[in-house]
């Protein structure tokens, strides 16, 4: 340890991930930056996921193991009650750190006392590591540095969806034990992560290094795998209805934020369409194509590439449910689910 250096507290929540904690490990212990604990809160695995974890002998590492099962957003409470030192970072027990990751954050931490927390940009990998391609792209700006104040970032998320790459990101941990002290709630279910960046953002301005500094793992047993494959409103908008209702937010919501929200409606509904024409559930795919084709579709398709494609794809599966007695929907609507919707 180097006491001369801010602490660094790195938390990572297990649940039933010994194919691929050791390598998230090892990308963690080879990290650059010296002054580091590692926190590994286990939800009560039902693997070799603790026997992966202690076979790694370094004294940074230190084991919870807990035998009753609190769910996923319990699990990262448990790891804000974790925390220590000036610094924390929750990482996902399946994703790959860049080496110079933590320094580059501390570093940037260190030189910004305004902001709280900052994030990065990330490439995604298969389960087998292949690259795939780029997420937490920041909307719409050219700076190698993008700051958001509470304000600001419920704007950008009304238009851009969650842009936050949740296991990026690296708070001052007095902000995760005052300000935050737990990850979501039941009312938010599984978008807990965007309460929490909204909820940061107004304790202090976050940050996002332009940088990917991290390889997201996207694979077949995330609960993000069932969101790509969605049939029902996903729980973003629990969160996005929620916020909209307080008075604090309403004083400074606009009638283009509003607009920017229905094109992310109208994009999740053409979404899930596609999904129920792929299991053959055509009635309800038509259902949510009902009132499609409007002024303010069209007013989308020209405005961003979310709204060109949501528009393409639903005029594409319209005419492809119209044809539903002589061509196989299920496969067509599977061919148009390849197409890149971010």
């Amino acid at each position: 340890m180097n006491n001369e250096i801010p602490l660094v507290c790195i938390c990572i929540p297990t649940f039933n991930a010994e194919k691929t904690v050791r390598e998230t490990l090892r990308s963690i212990l080879a990290q650059t930056y010296p002054n580091l604990v590692i926190h590994v809160s286990d939800n009560a695995s039902a693997d070799g996921t603790v026997s992966v974890v202690e076979s790694l002998a370094d004294q940074r590492i230190q084991m919870h193991s807990y035998n009753q099962n609190v769910g996923g957003e319990g699990n990262f409470t448990r790891c804000i009650k974790l925390a220590e030192g000036k610094y924390t970072a929750i990482f996902h027990a399946d994703d790959i750190y860049e080496s110079e990751m933590v320094a580059k954050q501390v570093a940037f931490l260190e030189s910004h006392p305004d902001v709280g927390a900052v994030f990065t940009e990330a490439v995604t990998i298969n389960e087998k590591g292949a690259l795939l391609g780029r997420v937490g792209l920041v909307p719409s700006k050219s700076e190698a540095v993008t700051k958001y104040d509470f304000r600001n970032l419920m704007k950008t998320i009304l238009e851009h969806h969650n842009f936050l790459v949740c296991p990026s990101v690296m708070v001052r941990t007095q902000i995760y034990k005052d300000g935050i002290k737990e990850w979501g709630s039941a009312t938010y279910k599984s978008s807990s992560d965007v309460d929490v960046w909204l909820r940061l953002s107004k304790v202090a301005p976050i940050a996002v290094l332009r940088e990917p500094l991290m390889r997201y793992r996207v694979s077949t047993a995330q609960f993000s795998d069932r969101i790509r494959n969605r049939t029902e409103r996903t729980d973003f908008f629990l969160v996005m209805d929620d916020y909209l209702s307080k008075p604090e937010v309403k004083a400074f919501i606009t009638d283009s934020d509003i607009r920017h929200y229905r094109w992310l409606e109208r994009h999740e509904c053409v979404a899930r369409s596609i999904n129920l024409c792929a299991l053959g559930r055509n009635e309800e795919s038509k259902n949510l194509l009902n009132n499609f084709i409007t002024l303010d579709s069209f007013h989308a398709a020209i405005s961003n590439r979310r709204g060109f494609v949501t528009f393409v794809a639903g005029i594409i599966l319209r005419g492809v449910l119209l044809m539903e007695r002589v061509i196989d929907t299920a496969k067509v609507a599977k061919a148009i689910k390849e197409i890149s919707w971010r």
